[in-house]
C-alpha cells in the first residue's frame, strides 16, 4: 500500500470523509474542550481535537504522549501540525503515525533521517521512496535487511551513480530493482536488457530512456506477462508482432495481438492456421480477415468457427457461392437467417435438398415472388403445404398449388380463397374425397369422418 492510500485508509479509520469533513465536524467539539480547563474526556473529543487546526502544540505534545495508535494518525494527518509535533511522532509514535508523517507536506531532510532510524521496514520503505531522502541516506537504505527498503531505495532518482553501477552488476534482487530507476544510462539499460529476467524486461518496458533498438532486443526475452504489456506498447511495430507470432506465443498473447491496431492481413492468415478454435473464432470475425482467408474458415472443422464467418457485417458474393457450394447443412441455414441476403443466394441455396433448407427460406420475413415459385417444386410435402399457407402468397402460385400432386396441398390451396371460378369448379371433381368437400364448401358432418380425414392427412403428409 502507497503512502497516500495509507493516508486516506486512516482518515477513513477516523470516521471522516477528508481533513476538512474533519475540520467542520470537530469545530463545536474543539471549541468547547479549548474553553475547558480540564484537558479532553471522551475518545471522540480527543480525535477531533486531534484533527482540528485551532489547537496548540502543547495540545497535541499532550494528545500524541497518550500512546493512542489514531488519535496519533489523526495528529500525523492534520496539515496544520507543528515540526516539533511531527518530531515527536517520528521519534516515539507506532509506525502507523510514523507513515502519515513521511507524507506531511511539512517533512524535512533531517526529520526523514529520524523516520530512518525506525525499526518498521514500513517506514524506511516510506523514506526511501521520499522525493526528498538526502542521497547519503538513500546510500544506507540501499543497504538495509529488508528486501522491500532495499529496492525502494534503489528505484530512487538521487541515488548515487557509483550505487546505480554497483546494482547493474549485482544480483538479480538488485538488478530487479535497479531495472526501475530513471536515472540509468543507455550502456546500462544494454546491460540490464543482455540477462534481463522477466521481472528486469517487464520493468525496462515502463523505463523512460526505453527506444526502438532496446525494445526490440526485449522482445527476444520475457514471458507471457511481459508479451502482453509489449504488444500494447508505444514502439510496438508490425514487425515485432510478427517476430512474436514467430516464437508461437501463449493463446492470451496471441489474442492480444488480434486487437492490436498494428495487425495486418498477413498476420489474421497466420492466425486463421492456429490450433486454438476459440483463436480462428476470432479471426473468423475480424473485419479486415482477407476473403480467402474466411473461405478457408467455411471449412474449419470446427463448427462454431463456420458460423463466425456469419457474424461478419457485409458478407461478399464470394463467400456466399462457396456457401452456396458446400455441404454444410448449418451454415446454410444461417445464412438464410441473415435479413440482408440477396434474393439470388437464396434461390441457390434451394438447390439443396433439404426440408430444413426449403422451410427456413420459407420462413424469411419477405421470402420474394421467384423464392416462392420456386418452393412450388419443392420435393417435401410439408413445404409445400406451408407454403400455401403462406400470407404473401400471390394468385399465381395458389393456382399451381391447386395442381399439386398431394391432396392436402390442394385442399390448403382452395382455403386460401385465390383460386379461380374454373379452378374450384375443376376440384370440384377431385378424385380425393376431402378435396371435393373443401371446393364445394361442404364439412364432414359425423365425428368418425373427421377421424378418417386425419388419418389420410398423415398419410399424404408421408409423401414425396
Amino acid at each position: 500500500m502507497t503512502t497516500e492510500q495509507e493516508l486516506r485508509a486512516n482518515t477513513a479509520r477516523l470516521g471522516v470523509d477528508s481533513y476538512q469533513a474533519a475540520r467542520h465536524q470537530a469545530a463545536p467539539v474543539v471549541r468547547s474542550v479549548m474553553a475547558s480547563p480540564s484537558r479532553p474526556q471522551t475518545r471522540e473529543e480527543r480525535l477531533h481535537l486531534a484533527m482540528s487546526p485551532l489547537a496548540d502544540e502543547a495540545t497535541w505534545f499532550k494528545l500524541v504522549q497518550m500512546n493512542d495508535v489514531e488519535v496519533q494518525v489523526a495528529v500525523a494527518l492534520n496539515p496544520k501540525a507543528t515540526r516539533n509535533v511531527l518530531e515527536l511522532i517520528a521519534r516515539t509514535a507506532h509506525e502507523e503515525a510514523q507513515i502519515c508523517v513521511a507524507a506531511h507536506p511539512q517533512m524535512t531532510p533531517s526529520m526523514l533521517a529520524v523516520l530512518a532510524a525506525s525499526k518498521s521496514a514500513r517506514v524506511q520503505e516510506a523514506v526511501a521512496g521520499h522525493p526528498l531522502t538526502p542521497p547519503a541516506l538513500l546510500e544506507t537504505l540501499a543497504t538495509a535487511q529488508h528486501p522491500g527498503v532495499r529496492a525502494a531505495a534503489l528505484r530512487h532518482p538521487r541515488l548515487s551513480p557509483e550505487t546505480i553501477a554497483d546494482a547493474v552488476s549485482g544480483n538479480i534482487a538488485q538488478r530487479e530493482a535497479i531495472a526501475r530507476n530513471p536515472m540509468l544510462e543507455r550502456e546500462q539499460i544494454e546491460a540490464l536488457a543482455a540477462s534481463a529476467t522477466p521481472a528486469i524486461a517487464a520493468a525496462l518496458l515502463r523505463h523512460p530512456k526505453l527506444d526502438a533498438a532496446l525494445f526490440a532486443a526485449l522482445l527476444a526475452r520475457g514471458d507471457e506477462n511481459f508479451l502482453l504489456a509489449a504488444v500494447r506498447h508505444r514502439l510496438m511495430t508490425p514487425d515485432g508482432l510478427v517476430a512474436i507470432l514467430d516464437r508461437d506465443p501463449p493463446t492470451a498473447v496471441k489474442e492480444a495481438i488480434l486487437r492490436s491496431p498494428r495487425l495486418t492481413r498477413t498476420m489474421l492468415v497466420q492466425l486463421a492456421r492456429d490450433k486454438s478454435p476459440a483463436l480462428r473464432m476470432q479471426v473468423a470475425r475480424h473485419p479486415d480477415t482477407p476473403i480467402a482467408t474466411q473461405i478457408e474458415l467455411l471449412g474449419d472443422v470446427d463448427e462454431s468457427v463456420r458460423m463466425a464467418v456469419l457474424s461478419q457485417p457485409q458478407l461478399p458474393g464470394a463467400i456466399y457461392d462457396a456457401i452456396a457450394a458446400s455441404r454444410d447443412l448449418a451454415i446454410k441455414l444461417g445464412v438464410l437467417c441473415r435479413p440482408q441476403v440477396p434474393e439470388e443466394v437464396v434461390l441457390a441455396l434451394l438447390d439443396t435438398k433439404n426440408a430444413h433448407i426449403h422451410q427456413a427460406a420459407l420462413r424469411r420475413p419477405r421470402p420474394g415472388s421467384r423464392v416462392l415459385a420456386k418452393l412450388v417444386d419443392s420435393p417435401f410435402v410439408q413445404v409445400r403445404f406451408e407454403l400455401a399457407q403462406h400470407p404473401l402468397l400471390p394468385a399465381s402460385i395458389a393456382e399451381m398449388l391447386g395442381e399439386d400432386g398431394v391432396w392436402v396441398v390442394r385442399d390448403m390451396a382452395i382455403r386460401t380463397g385465390k383460386l379461380s371460378y374454373e379452378s374450384l369448379c375443376r376440384l370440384a371433381g377431385d378424385p380425393i374425397k376431402w378435396v371435393r368437400l373443401t371446393a364445394t364448401g361442404k364439412a364432414p358432418m359425423w365425428p368418425w369422418e373427421f377421424s378418417r380425414r386425419d388419418a389420410d392427412f398423415e398419410a399424404a403428409m408421408k409423401q414425396r
